[in-house]
């Protein structure tokens, strides 16, 4: 930003209008979506794993847990996306509230890869649903699918958060230059 605006990083950075607009409305739709696209994907996997292996969720109160942590990753990535529009002021960008927004993401995003991994190494190692050690493709499908929504939701947390200058030229309604 500093290049758009030729001056070092103030309290508050003018935005495009348009672009105002779609940070609103967008970190909300956008929260919304990975809330909904992450009970979907809770509950699809219990649904499928009922007839697999008798029951939806894993005997093992370990996998339960390594089903569950990307989904509360994606939950937390979610909340901080929907909480995005806080760092509006009308039309200005508030620098301090953006800057602990990336941050937030970008622990979130931590988060979510590190619970993935365990959640992986949980399925793969640990029997969870007492069947002799199968890998469950379930489990699989389940952190792949929760891992790309968290990797939306933070694409999109820091598009609405950071924009680049090219994306405020877009949308702005006279050039600056």
């Amino acid at each position: 930003m500093r290049q758009y605006y030729g001056q070092p990083a103030a309290e508050y950075l003018p935005l495009p209008t348009q672009f105002a607009v779609r940070v609103r409305a967008g970190s909300v739709v956008t929260g919304v979506a990975l809330l909904v696209g992450t009970l979907l994907v809770l509950g699809l996997t219990a649904f499928v794993n009922r007839p697999l292996h008798g029951q939806g969720l894993p005997r093992a109160g370990l996998g339960t847990l390594g089903l569950a942590l990307p989904a509360l990753s994606v939950t937390a990535t979610a909340i901080v996306v929907l909480t995005a529009r806080r760092c509006l002021h009308g039309n200005y960008l508030v620098t301090a509230r953006a800057r602990t927004t990336r941050t937030a993401l970008t622990i979130c995003f931590a988060a979510l890869s590190i619970s993935c991994l365990l959640a992986l190494t949980i399925s793969a190692l640990i029997d969870i649903w007492g069947e002799g050690g199968r890998l469950g493709l379930t489990d699989l499908l389940a952190t792949f699918a929760n891992f790309t929504l968290g990797t939306i939701g933070h694409g999109a947390g820091l598009w609405y958060v950071r924009p680049s200058v090219r994306t405020l030229e877009k949308f702005s309604d006279h050039p600056i230059w």
